[in-house]
């Protein structure tokens, strides 16, 4: 027995006695006491790989049950040590591959005790179990939680991990295969062999690896004879890039300037699939941003700052920016006009009858007041119907006069009109009545 071998070293002398007297014949054996071994185990049970967690128990009774013993069974020494009237013991790691098998307990004897053997004892030994796990990194490589979600066209750069750990002792060894399952069929996307940490080298993912919808990813892994093999699965949605349509809508055709916030710019955005696109639309003027936004429920609105544009006809073109699984689209259909800020004018008159030849006695002045806010410029020209009679300059903040014998006698009805500037819509007076009469002096003088 090997060890017999070992421990012949460590007890040479008692061993040489022990030989002489095993190997004299007559009444010294007689003087020799039987034994009796016994041999125990926790469970019977033992992982292959693995240190035997069940305690192999050796118990002898004799007289003087003292020397060394062994456990064998497989047809091996699993393990042995010196006893005295009981001991105990564990075989190594992988000393047997997975099966059952009888082991015997085996006493050496000594000078004073006969050997002795136990009964068998079986014992089965089964694989270790092992568990999968994958993992799916960002490009980053940070670890996606939950479901992954990919863009098809866009896996660049994530790449699928998976290993084997096992659930006793060491580090498991052997192959794994990934696999992906998808509407048209199961392929490989990596298989190899472990590493010294129980890992498979990661498998990159390309554009278009996986076809759009959910792919089931399945990490299979196989037994090397110690561990037993395992199975994971997760899944990896990869999202189909849409095409979009974007639609421009406006509250009004037209704004007037200084009041562009009351004009309400709409966008819808819609996509093939018949999802809801995400993201920001910029509605611009030529290179002008007016405005930019976030959809919610494919949809979203914005106004013009006020006086953000002057008067006039804009272009109009709303630009969905897109996002992960949404392409950009844009809708340049729609025109702004801008159209002046509308005034009013109003006309005061210092006298409303007038004698014939002292007109210059007439003083106008006028206001013309904006519908939002501002200062008008440029001029109001103060008529009788289609007649001028004078101009006055709004930058002069002042009035105009008739000239003498400028209107014949009779009634008029003299209006200011405001001809308007870049800004400002021109405006029209509500008419004003100026009666012209005959002087006492003309009178007179006819008389």
């Amino acid at each position: 027995m090997k060890w017999r071998k070992v421990l012949a070293g460590l007890a040479s002398v008692v061993t040489a006695a022990l030989v002489v007297q095993t190997m004299t014949a007559g009444p010294a054996l007689a003087d020799k006491d039987g034994s009796s071994t016994s041999l125990s185990l926790q469970s019977g049970t033992a992982f292959a790989g693995a240190l035997d967690r069940d305690v192999m128990t050796v118990g002898v009774s004799a007289g003087n049950p003292s020397g060394t013993f062994g456990v064998s069974g497989g047809g091996k020494s699993l393990c042995f040590g010196f006893i005295s009237g009981s001991a105990t013991c564990t075989m190594p790691a992988r000393a047997l591959a997975p099966g059952t098998y009888s082991l015997t307990a085996v006493y050496d004897g000594n000078e004073d005790t006969f050997p002795s053997a136990s009964g068998a004892v079986p014992l089965t030994v089964v694989l270790q179990p092992s568990t999968t796990s994958i993992q799916i990194l960002d490009p980053f490589g940070s670890t996606v939680p939950g479901d992954p979600r990919l863009v098809l066209g866009q896996e660049q750069g994530y790449s699928i991990n998976a290993g084997v750990r096992g659930n006793v002792a060491g580090t498991p060894t052997g192959s794994m295969t990934v696999t992906a399952a998808t509407a048209s069929g199961t392929f490989t996307l990596c298989s190899g062999t472990l590493n010294s940490f129980g890992d498979l080298a990661a498998c990159s993912l390309g554009a278009s690896t996986l076809p759009a919808g959910t792919n089931q990813i399945t990490a299979t892994y196989f037994s090397d004879g110690v561990y037993a093999g395992s199975v994971t699965s997760r899944p990896i949605t990869v999202l189909p890039v849409q095409s979009t349509t974007t639609t421009l809508t406006l509250s009004s055709p037209s704004v007037p300037f200084a009041s562009e916030q009351d004009e309400v710019l709409t966008v819808r955005v819609t996509n093939a699939g018949g999802g809801t696109p995400t993201g920001t639309v910029t509605i611009k003027t030529g290179s002008t941003t007016i405005c930019t936004f976030g959809l919610s429920g494919g949809t979203g609105h914005c106004s013009p700052t006020a006086s953000q544009l002057r008067p006039g006809s804009y272009p109009l073109t709303a630009t969905y920016n897109g996002d992960a699984t949404d392409t950009p689209s844009a809708d340049s259909s729609k025109t702004l006009v801008v159209a002046k800020e509308p005034t009013t004018t109003i006309l005061t008159a210092s006298a409303d009858v007038l004698a014939f030849g002292n007109e210059d006695a007439e003083f106008f002045t006028v206001q013309v007041i904006p519908a939002v806010s501002g200062i008008p410029t440029g001029n109001v020209t103060i008529k009788n119907g289609a007649v001028a009679l004078c101009t006055i300059l709004l930058a002069n903040t002042d009035g105009c006069f008739l000239k003498p014998t400028q209107l014949k006698l009779g009634s008029y009805q003299v209006t200011a009109t405001y001809n308007g500037d870049s800004t400002f819509a021109g405006s029209t007076s509500a008419p004003q009545p100026i009666t012209v009469v005959e002087s006492l002096i003309r009178k007179n003088a006819a008389r």
